[in-house]
């Protein structure tokens, strides 16, 4: 069995990927916009799965509509 490296980005880290403030990606979390396959809380701060990020980035970035 082989160990796969997963990359993190912080909050941050992900809002410089999109291309907006850190504070936008709080709201998006806060009413649940971003997909909940695309990160993780880890205690009160979010982490971003740098592949699971590419690939909804890839298929066109969608937010989450309740």
């Amino acid at each position: 069995m082989t160990q796969q490296n997963l990359e993190l980005l912080n909050c941050s880290e992900f809002a410089k990927m999109l291309g907006v403030k850190t504070g936008t990606i709080y709201v998006w979390i806060c009413k649940k916009q971003l997909p909940q396959s695309i990160y993780r809380k880890l205690g009160r701060k979010p982490v971003f799965i740098k592949s699971a990020v590419e690939k909804w980035v890839i298929d066109g970035a969608e937010m989450v509509r309740g």
